[in-house]
């Protein structure tokens, strides 16, 4: 079966399966390596993922991903996206409204490349940073990389 046309089937197994438990279905992987496909599924919660989230998922969803006509043996895991992920897209900003990010960009923006802040808004260009009681309104194409700050 065509990656694409297997990508989008496990997509609507575990989109439903998410909605269905409560989470968010936030990617699909498939990695070959050797002869096993790895098909790794990341979801979300808002009180966190933790390994019994993680076997709940894979239980909701194993059979019906048994029954596709996948070619070769595969191996199923199911993760939490990790705090320390890229942020790519509109939902990954929604869900991390309020919280502090790093912004590195492909060029300075008023002699900066990087902008530590709360993420305060966004929208389909833009996303806008609380820096310090300032206001950073950033264009998403200028990003490189998002990602939530981590502080130990």
């Amino acid at each position: 079966m065509n990656s694409n046309i297997l990508k989008d089937k496990i997509y609507n197994i575990s989109d439903k399966a998410t909605k269905e438990l409560g989470y968010e279905l936030v990617d699909i992987e498939l990695n070959k390596s050797s002869k096993i496909l790895s098909i790794i599924i990341y979801i979300y919660s808002k009180d966190g993922v933790d390994f019994d989230d993680c076997k709940v998922m894979s239980k909701k969803i194993e059979d019906d991903i048994d029954k596709l006509d996948i070619d070769e043996s595969y191996y199923l895991e199911v993760s939490s996206p990790g705090l320390d992920r890229p942020l790519k897209n509109q939902d990954d900003y929604r869900r991390n409204l309020g919280n502090e990010v790093e912004v590195s960009l492909y060029a300075a923006i008023a002699g900066k490349k990087k902008f530590i802040g709360n993420l305060d808004n966004y929208d389909e260009n833009n996303v806008t940073l609380d820096v310090d009681g300032e206001r950073v309104e950033i264009p998403i194409k200028s990003i490189s990389i998002m990602r939530q700050s981590i502080k130990f």
